[in-house]
């Protein structure tokens, strides 16, 4: 009797089928790409619904004394800035700003232990821009700047973005 001879490697199926798995998956994965829907042309879109506003009526909260003053600052400060980079002269010194420590703040937004250190110093600064020497306005300036942010940083921090702006590149 004549017994086939068998070799001596072992039967692996996944060797055996592993070219029509990969043709298998990568005939799925093109099927699938092509016949995926794509998004239709946008047509003439529903309207979105309407909300209901309800407008309240009544009187929108006054505006501090300390804020509108503090605003005015801001646009000093802006226009002495712009002044100082092109080389004009100071606008005259503004009086209005030594009512900085006394003005009426917005209930519960000033600490005064905090902020009148501040003021008073920004004060000195604003009495030091105006008499300081032409080399030296550029660097008070952005001293008096630095002043503002460092009390908006203690409190009310919202405006230092805007403050952080209005300094003046030394050369």
């Amino acid at each position: 009797m004549n017994k086939p001879t068998r070799t001596m490697r072992p039967y692996h199926p996944v060797r055996l089928h592993f070219p029509a798995v990969i043709s298998l998956v990568a005939t799925l994965i093109l099927v699938f790409a092509c016949t995926s829907r794509k998004p239709e042309a946008v047509t003439e879109a529903e309207p979105a619904p309407v909300e209901t506003v309800h407008i309240v009526k009544g009187d929108p909260p006054a505006t501090s004394e300390l804020a509108l003053l503090m605003r005015e600052m801001t646009v000093f400060t802006d226009s002495t800035g712009k002044r100082l980079a092109s080389g004009k002269d100071l606008l005259p010194y503004p009086e209005q700003f030594k009512t900085l420590k006394t003005a009426e703040a917005t209930p519960g937004m000033v600490e005064h232990r905090t902020f009148d250190p501040f003021a008073h110093a920004w004060l000195n600064k604003l009495d030091a821009l105006y008499t300081a020497s032409a080399s030296e306005k550029t660097g008070v300036f952005n001293a008096m700047v630095q002043t503002c942010a460092a009390c908006h940083g203690q409190m009310c921090p919202g405006p230092l973005v805007r403050i952080k702006k209005l300094t003046i590149p030394e050369d």
